[in-house]
């Protein structure tokens, strides 16, 4: 039996070992800037608002929010630079009972009561969009309905509320942990949730518009997966 001497690297295979080496160096060109992205997406610079926590009674999941387009798509936007995106977990740990339901009631948050967030005064108060079964959204009333709270030097914004759910109105000066609407699905939405942004005092001719500053919950900057424990 004759043994017949192989080269280290199979020439048949050398094609293989190039795509990898190319393949190998295009992920760490990419991945690269992402992983000296997403830690800066933990933090903020400037000045932030102070609110209190406005959902209740549960465990709530932040679907999008840092400061970071990794961690929140919404940060790629002046205004919505620090928004976040809250749902809210059922026992079995999901957001509803299954994917794009036929029955809003089916997700979770849908119809949770929303308190305001601070003290403050209602500059504008939204309530004639309706509810939409997903996948629908609106994309031409982006927040849907929605109430506009001026508080601590800042534009307060909640949006995609329940249709008829308001209990404020423009002009209402309210405080915080008061009930001020319910969670919904109107406007341009994926599904019912509770979105938030803060902008600074009269800088935008529109809810969406303006200079926007961060959120802070108990001194907490939330981000992207953090859970919250409403009480």
């Amino acid at each position: 039996m004759q043994a017949k001497s192989l080269p280290i690297y199979p020439a048949q295979k050398i094609s293989s070992y190039l795509s990898l080496g190319v393949s190998s160096f295009i992920a760490l060109f990419v991945l690269a800037p992402l992983a000296t992205y997403v830690p800066g997406g933990y933090s903020f610079s400037g000045e932030s608002v102070e609110l209190s926590f406005p959902l209740r009674n549960g465990v709530y999941y932040i679907a999008h929010g840092g400061n970071s387009p990794v961690l929140n798509h919404h940060n790629v936007d002046a205004t919505q630079k620090y928004a976040l995106d809250i749902t809210k977990l059922n026992r079995l740990g999901t957001r509803a009972t299954s994917l794009y339901t036929a029955s809003l009631t089916s997700y979770t948050i849908f119809e949770d009561t929303l308190y305001s967030p601070c003290n403050g005064t209602v500059s504008e108060a939204v309530d004639t969009f309706p509810d939409l079964m997903p996948p629908e959204s609106d994309r031409k009333h982006l927040a849907g309905n929605y109430i506009l709270v001026q508080c601590q030097g800042a534009d307060v914004v909640l949006a995609h509320l329940q249709k008829g759910s308001l209990v404020v109105q423009d002009g209402d000066n309210i405080q915080a942990g008061q009930a001020i609407a319910k969670i919904g699905n109107s406007g341009n939405t994926s599904e019912p949730h509770l979105h938030i942004h803060a902008r600074r005092e009269n800088t935008g001719t529109s809810s969406l518009d303006g200079e926007g500053i961060a959120i802070t919950f108990g001194e907490q900057f939330l981000v992207r997966s953090d859970l919250v424990f409403g009480q």
